[in-house]
């Protein structure tokens, strides 16, 4: 189930409520989230959804430096996606550094506008190759 571009829109309003307002309106699914980084709109999903989450990272609407509530969120998406899309390695190795992301999660999409269904639909869909839950040391 993909979320209505009203509540993902980048432009205008305040980032937190945007945010929150995808979080409740988000229902139990198993198809893949994604969802631009650009405005932070799925940085306060739930880590259920957050395994099923493919961000698109576009640099010419991602600013790294921003600082501020905007910048969080955008940092905390882009932190909690299960994969992330960028088009160029430079950019991949660059956003990777600042925000300190795992290079395993990132993937290069040229195309971001037409993302790779096959890709996405691998990692983030169901039965995707996502981690499961890691059994604590004394459980094993």
């Amino acid at each position: 189930m993909q979320p209505p571009d009203s509540d993902i829109a980048t432009g205008g309003g305040n980032g937190l409520r945007r945010a929150l307002a995808l979080r409740l309106t988000l229902g139990r699914g198993d198809g893949p989230l994604v969802i631009p980084v650009a405005g932070g709109a799925a940085a306060l999903l739930r880590r259920r959804d957050c395994r099923r989450l493919a961000s698109i990272l576009d640099p010419r609407s991602v600013d790294p430096e921003r600082t501020g509530p905007r910048g969080w969120l955008e940092r905390r998406q882009a932190r909690r996606s299960a994969l992330l899309l960028v088009p160029d390695r430079a950019t991949a190795m660059d956003l990777a550094a600042r925000w300190h992301i795992e290079l395993a999660r990132v993937h290069l999409a040229p195309d971001l506008a037409n993302p790779p269904r096959q890709l996405i639909d691998g990692i983030c869909g169901p039965g995707g190759r996502r981690p499961g839950r890691v059994k604590p040391w004394y459980a094993r």
